[in-house]
């Protein structure tokens, strides 16, 4: 082999062992790195890299840290942040979320045949689409469908101004009606509010906050992240479970409590879930008693515990296994977790539908929330890191 080609070979491993490192590094190590005060950084056996803090790293606080290669070669710049122990109270309890929009949601749009035998699309010719939000129709904001359709209807023919939004971004529609034979229509179908069955993630007793889910509420027929305008949520009684299995996810059945039964304020709706503030601490906690929380360094591989609603107002603790640990996916797939209670398992074949927020404990700690299920697989899932759930809360 020539002494060229011996060079284009070490120069091509040269690259590609570089690309490795760089990725190495930027997984482990990302801009900020969160540590609880007294714990450890703990490095991979046999990890090229090493992290030197500043002095005085061991109280709680914001410190500069060097990633270092071979521990000579400095190669990146981090913030190393020491949090003071935090304890919440873990929850499990299944409740009713019933949800209002900030505006409508436009679900869908379609042509209209008017008295006179034409067809028209008014969504098309005003580019008003599916996601979209109303915000406000002559002046007056909208908070409920039938708010829109009395305005519709009482136009009588004449133009609707409107306010739309798209992606952040506010325009305004004049909209004609059009007189058909059941009324006066716009071609617009929007939603205003969702309802459902979720569990809580955690109370947080000192400030009366709490959290559940551990994914956002979506339109089920866009897909989008629903703007809250006002929600709350109910004590719920579990009825029953539609079992999960394979390419079929299962469900959770329950009754609400009635008007002016509820327990909590949902104030948002994140990508990490729900949040708001408590009414009632009895109807949302598992035993009442605070547990420290970990963060994301801390989650280990191996055994775990749930705790789940899924018959009644009793909240259980199942057992788990956390399978892979993803700490910079998805914010709300960092765990892949397998269900191994057979308790579980007989009553609804592993995570269903209403599940979402069910607290992950391991060592004492509560480490994250379930989130989602595998559809093929109803005894695997994924779940969320308490950090990041905790990003979220005002």
């Amino acid at each position: 082999m020539n002494i060229k080609k011996r060079v284009k070979i070490f120069s091509v491993l040269l690259i590609v062992l570089s690309t490795v490192l760089f990725v190495e590094c930027n997984v482990y190590f990302p801009g900020e790195i969160r540590v609880m005060n007294g714990e450890s950084i703990e490095m991979p056996k046999g990890f090229a890299y090493t992290l030197e803090t500043s002095a005085g790293a061991e109280a709680s606080g914001d410190y500069d840290a060097t990633v270092k290669l071979f521990g000579l070669i400095p190669v990146k710049q981090v913030t190393v942040s020491v949090l003071p122990e935090m304890q919440l109270m873990p929850g499990g309890k299944a409740v009713g979320i019933k949800m209002f929009t900030k505006g409508l949601i436009c679900v869908g749009t379609e042509k209209i045949k008017g008295v006179d035998g034409e067809t028209y699309n008014i969504a098309k010719a005003l580019n008003i689409k599916a996601s979209d939000m109303i915000l406000s129709a002559n002046g007056t904001e909208l908070h409920t469908v039938e708010e829109f359709a009395a305005i519709v209807q009482n136009s009588a023919g004449k133009s609707v101004t409107l306010i739309v939004s798209r992606a952040g971004k506010e325009e305004t529609k004049i909209a004609t009606p059009i007189k058909t034979s059941e009324g006066y229509k716009l071609g617009l179908w929007v939603r205003d509010s969702t309802a459902g069955i979720g569990t809580v993630t955690f109370v947080d007793a000192e400030q009366g906050g709490f959290a559940a889910l551990g994914h956002p509420i979506t339109d089920v027929d866009t897909g989008m992240l629903m703007p809250i305008d006002k929600g709350s949520i109910t004590n719920a009684e579990i009825t029953g479970a539609k079992k999960g299995s394979r390419g079929k996810p299962g469900e959770l059945y329950g009754i609400f409590a009635g008007v002016g039964e509820e327990c909590g304020v949902i104030t948002q709706n994140t990508g990490h879930g729900i949040y708001g503030n408590v009414i009632s601490n009895e109807s949302l906690t598992y035993n009442h008693q605070v547990v420290p929380i970990a963060t994301k360094s801390q989650v280990k591989t191996g055994k775990a515990q749930i705790y789940a609603n899924v018959d009644g107002n009793e909240i259980d603790s199942f057992d788990i296994e956390i399978t892979k640990i993803m700490p910079y996916a998805a914010d709300e797939k960092n765990l892949i977790i397998k269900i191994t209670d057979t308790r579980l398992l007989e009553k609804t074949g592993g995570i269903v539908q209403g599940m979402s927020g069910s607290p992950i404990i391991q060592n004492g700690k509560l480490i994250g929330a379930v989130t989602h299920v595998f559809v093929n697989d109803p005894a695997r899932g994924y779940g969320i890191f308490i950090e990041n759930m905790l990003d979220n809360i005002e």
